[in-house]
């Protein structure tokens, strides 16, 4: 196999950076879902949900959902 590149291995660290229910949600947020949908599914508030939306954001350095979705595709998330 070819060796990991740097945005690879940036990747790789940033995912490892978020908590089990951060990397839940983004993967809901890939799948297109909504806060409310996403608090149906994992069974948690919607507040909640916004809280790890945030702490996403800023630990993966993203600036909107929309980020968030490209970074889960392109880091095998999904």
């Amino acid at each position: 196999p070819r060796p990991a590149s740097r945005t690879e291995t940036a990747g790789r660290k940033a995912l490892a950076s978020l908590t089990p229910r951060e990397l839940e949600t983004v993967e809901q947020i890939a799948t297109g879902r909504s806060n409310a949908e996403i608090a149906e599914v994992l069974f948690i508030s919607e507040e909640t949900v916004k809280t790890h939306v945030r702490k996403v954001l800023q630990k993966l350095a993203l600036r909107d959902r929309a980020q968030v979705v490209v970074f889960a595709y392109e880091n095998g998330v999904v």
